[in-house]
């Protein structure tokens, strides 16, 4: 008796280290290289399934975790803080990886305009008071933070940047050159530096526009881009807005 108890007792404790290492459902030969292997041929895996509120408010999501969106009926996995929305199909122009937002100041108008003076630089303020964003790609929360008045990044993202203001010189100057750069701080600075003449003479409308294509690196993607303008001579702003499109997804 004793001897049968402690034949059961050794085959009871390898099975368990073999549980522990392996699991199968459904077959008893799990595969090798599965920690956890499911077989059937009648039934599949559901995942947990949650409205969007739900998942958003998930506490500490691991990078990989995977949820059913039962709001949007599509399944969502978490990676580098920020959920993605796996794509059902492979066109680049789907909106889970093209998309477009708008954001357009509401401070700065032509009776209130923005004082910029000669030869003094400063980010251009734009308090996106209006923001259309229904078109923005599924795993971007935002492309402009409206606190620290920045385009976002995502490390490798390409984006296309329009920026856009009316600019009226308040001197009678016909070589007022404002320039335009984003600044991503660190050891980079300012890149994609525009300039425009505003040749028009004191107190005449100028509308500025500038179009340009970036790609979003790690430190665009640390510090965020700001938008900084500076004058030769003195001028007002307004009517400040940014289009921003992402046209590449990183991978």
């Amino acid at each position: 008796m004793r001897i049968f108890l402690r034949i059961t007792c050794i085959t009871l404790f390898i099975s368990t280290l073999n549980i522990y290492a392996q699991v199968g459902i459904g077959t008893t030969t799990p595969d090798n290289s599965a920690i956890l292997d499911i077989s059937s041929s009648t039934q599949g895996l559901l995942t947990p399934r949650m409205t969007t509120i739900e998942r958003l408010a998930v506490s500490n999501p691991a990078n990989g975790l995977l949820v059913y969106d039962i709001d949007e009926s599509a399944f969502y996995f978490y990676s580098s803080s920020s959920w993605a929305k796996l794509s059902t199909g492979s066109s680049s122009n789907s909106n889970d990886y093209t998309g477009w937002a708008d954001y357009v100041d509401g401070t700065y108008t032509s009776a209130s305009p923005l004082s910029l003076t000669a030869g003094n630089k400063i980010t251009l303020p734009n308090s996106a008071a209006t923001v259309r964003d229904f078109q923005k790609p599924t795993d971007i929360t935002t492309f402009y933070d409206s606190t620290t008045q920045t385009i976002t990044g995502r490390n490798g993202d390409g984006i296309n940047i329009n920026i856009m203001f009316k600019a009226r010189p308040t001197t009678n100057s016909l070589t007022n050159r404002i320039t335009v750069a984003i600044d991503i701080g660190g050891a980079v600075g300012e890149i994609y530096t525009r300039d425009f003449l505003l040749s028009k003479g004191q107190n005449v409308e100028h509308y500025y526009v500038s179009s340009f294509n970036a790609y979003t690196l790690n430190t665009w993607e640390a510090n965020g881009g700001a938008v900084k303008i500076s004058s030769t001579a003195d001028a007002e702003i307004y009517d400040i807005r940014y289009v921003i499109t992402r046209t590449h997804k990183a991978r």
